[in-house]
């Protein structure tokens, strides 16, 4: 009964009209402006209300928009444009509200072309980054506009609220005025009305302070922290339960969003901290980079890739294959981890990766078709093919998964190794060319002079046979003279090919210069290198030779042979000219012939 602050009123109002008929009309008119002060009141607390969680919106929605911005994760944003539909809604809300007041309506139409100007420059930016143009709209956001448009909005919102709160305590006065003046009135008619209504009155203001006091309590202590604070006991009154109901209403949404904030921010420190360890990982890739280019020997870039492989994908065994294309197969030239990784040697055909030109991983057992070269108690692994302009030049074979975040990573790293592979492919080649002789394809006189010097120390120090052939073709002048260089050309590559095919694939075979040859040959005794070199004479004498529909006529090579011992200066002069000796009396012999010094 009576539970309501209204109904009380109204209770004190009918007593005084029963006992002072000429009081009702002013008793009643001061409880209607009572009424309509606590409606005033409501209606201006849910003005603040609603500016407050308009600012609350577009902060959110600004705070979703940079950490998008920042982090490129469409994620931050997904709550966006709910935010900026629920702003704009809150927005015009309040200038329906506030219409009956000039003053707060322009400031309401001001705040609302604010806000519509804000959201267009938020959505703009959003837009950008959705288009991936993540730059153009970082820099729209350096510019600063952002905080002084928001800064206005602030601004034109504290008036609003400053507005409405004065004139909530002017409304509060004029109903103490009221009231005072009531009292003054039923002291003057009756005393026991004056009582009466006093006790009433007592009763009711007792009831509000209680009610205010643990409204302001809760207040209180939710603005030092305690964001749990609500106001949970009944307050006797129909009014003040609304007051309190509409204070942890705006109590949850609060504290919802300072939980939002918090998510955020543990988000964006996420985000550095991945940013931190790739920008680590980034550094280490460099240092691995500037070793590989520098990297001479395959031994050398074996240990590189041991030593750096492992800490750019740690806990992840592995193997690094390269491509030999001399025997179209791929060789590993090192592994990492504790245990033994892959085949010593594999065909291109069978691993997926290559035959598919991209990555292949097998996660699960059966969960893919696995390549011929993995091993049947392997059922994880991660193949990646490494290409150089369009071909492979080699393997990464790792005996686990490359977890997503980690996945730049291997991609720098088979860059690196792949431009390492063709770099040291390149220094091969090189290296090829100039001990090469162009024309015949053996070995030219620099990588002679190089070889007989090491197999004389070889020689000298396993007491081991060396022997040395030194080879002319007989009347090649002649050759050149009637047919010309091209057709002398064509018998020095059918020879060289010739003096290849009669000799082991370890012996040495040279051209020395001109139209002679030598070949350095280990642990030959000398009557097998006789026997050697006179059937490599007697199959060049039986060739015949046809150029441009001519035949060349005979051809015939005259030999010069030099056995190495303890005797000869360890230097390669003397050895050498022991064995051109010999050639040359075999040419003042008759040439065609086999001569041993």
């Amino acid at each position: 009964m009576l539970h309501s602050l209204t109904s009380r009123i109204v209770f004190v109002g009918s007593i005084v009209s029963v006992n002072l008929v000429c009081l009702s009309g002013l008793l009643l008119s001061a409880s209607n402006s009572m009424i309509a002060s606590f409606e005033w009141n409501t209606h201006s607390q849910k003005i603040t209300e609603i500016v407050s969680e308009t600012l609350s919106d577009l902060r959110e929605a600004q705070a979703e928009e940079r950490g998008y911005l920042l982090t490129t994760d469409p994620s931050f944003a997904k709550d966006f444009d709910d935010r900026v539909a629920a702003a704009l809604s809150k927005v015009n809300m309040l200038e329906q509200l506030v219409q009956d007041n000039p003053v707060q309506h322009e400031r309401a139409q001001s705040l609302q072309i604010a806000t519509n100007e804000r959201i267009d420059t938020l959505t703009k930016q959003i837009a950008l980054a959705r288009q991936g143009r993540f730059e153009e709209a970082r820099s729209r956001v350096i510019l600063g506009q952002g905080r002084v448009d928001m800064a206005i909005i602030v601004q034109k919102a504290e008036e609003i609220r400053q507005t409405e709160q004065e004139q909530l305590i002017a409304r509060e006065a004029t109903a103490k005025a009221h009231v005072s003046w009531n009292r003054k009135l039923v002291l003057g008619g009756c005393l026991i009305i004056v009582l009466l209504v006093n006790g009433l009155l007592y009763l009711v203001l007792n009831g509000m302070r209680r009610s205010v006091s643990l409204i302001v309590r809760a207040m209180a202590d939710f603005g030092n922290g305690n964001r749990a604070a609500r106001v949970d006991d009944k307050m006797g009154c129909t009014e003040f339960d609304m007051l309190a109901q509409g204070y942890n209403t705006m109590a949850e949404r609060m504290d919802a969003a300072m939980q939002a904030q918090e998510a955020s921010d543990h988000k964006l420190l996420q985000a550095n901290a991945e940013l931190k360890r790739n920008n680590e990982a980034m550094e280490l890739l460099g240092e691995m980079a500037h070793r590989l280019q520098a990297a001479r020997t395959s031994t050398e870039l074996s240990a590189i890739i041991c030593a750096f492989v492992p800490r750019v994908l740690p806990n992840i065994p592995g193997a690094l294959y390269t491509y030999n294309h001399t025997t179209n197969q791929l060789e590993r030239i090192a592994q990492w981890g504790a245990i033994a990784v892959g085949c010593d040697v594999l065909h291109p055909s069978s691993c997926w990766a290559l035959r598919l030109g991209q990555s292949h991983a097998v996660s699960t057992s059966g969960g893919d078709v696995v390549c011929q070269h993995v091993g049947k108690d392997v059922s994880i692994y991660h193949c990646e093919p490494l290409f150089a302009s369009g071909e492979v030049v080699g393997l990464l074979y790792l005996q686990s998964l490359v977890a997503e975040e980690n996945r730049f990573r291997l991609v720098a790293l088979v860059e690196n190794i792949a431009s390492a592979l063709v770099n040291q492919n390149l220094q091969k080649n090189l290296l090829e060319q100039t001990i090469h002789d162009p024309l015949t394809g053996l070995y030219n006189r620099r990588h002679m002079e190089e070889s007989l010097n090491a197999e004389i120390a070889t020689a000298s120090r396993n007491n081991t046979a060396l022997g040395l052939i030194m080879a002319d073709i007989d009347h090649f002048k002649h050759i050149n003279d009637e047919f010309g260089h091209d057709a002398g050309d064509m018998v020095l590559r059918t020879i060289a090919n010739e003096i290849q095919n009669s000799f082991r694939s370890d012996d040495i075979v040279c051209r020395f210069g001109g139209e002679e040859f030598l070949i350095i040959t280990a642990s030959h005794p000398l009557d097998a290198l006789v026997q050697r070199v006179e059937s490599l004479r007697d199959n060049l004498s039986r060739l015949e030779l046809h150029y441009n529909g001519r035949t060349l006529g005979k051809i015939t090579m005259s030999f010069g042979i030099a056995m190495w011992d303890k005797s000869l200066p360890a230097e390669t002069a003397a050895i050498i000219r022991k064995a051109d000796t010999a050639l040359y009396q075999a040419k003042k012999d008759g040439r065609d012939r086999i001569i041993i010094a």
